[in-house]
């Protein structure tokens, strides 16, 4: 099943004001998404943050089954998350 991670941290404002976008536009795609969230502050955080380059949040990361990750680092519009799960 296609991924779709959001990378935040607890000090983040913008990530505070994108986690209820991200939370409802995500569950809106969870048939075709498996939904998950990471603060970077944990282990598992940093190693995602590692792994896919990103050096600021929020970020999210699409992981579709048999291509490359794609990564969108910034705050996404309720439309442009929708964008992104409906046509990828």
């Amino acid at each position: 099943m296609n991924q779709v991670i959001k990378l935040s941290a607890t000090w983040c404002g913008p990530c505070k004001q994108y986690a209820p976008v991200f939370n409802e536009i995500s569950s809106n795609h969870s048939d075709r998404w498996e939904v998950a969230s990471f603060d970077i502050d944990t282990d598992e955080g940093r190693e995602l943050s590692v792994t896919h380059g990103i050096r600021s949040v929020p970020a999210t990361i699409f992981m579709e089954f048999g291509k490359d990750p794609k990564v969108v680092v910034g705050s996404m519009s309720s439309e442009d998350l929708d964008g992104h799960l409906s046509f990828s």
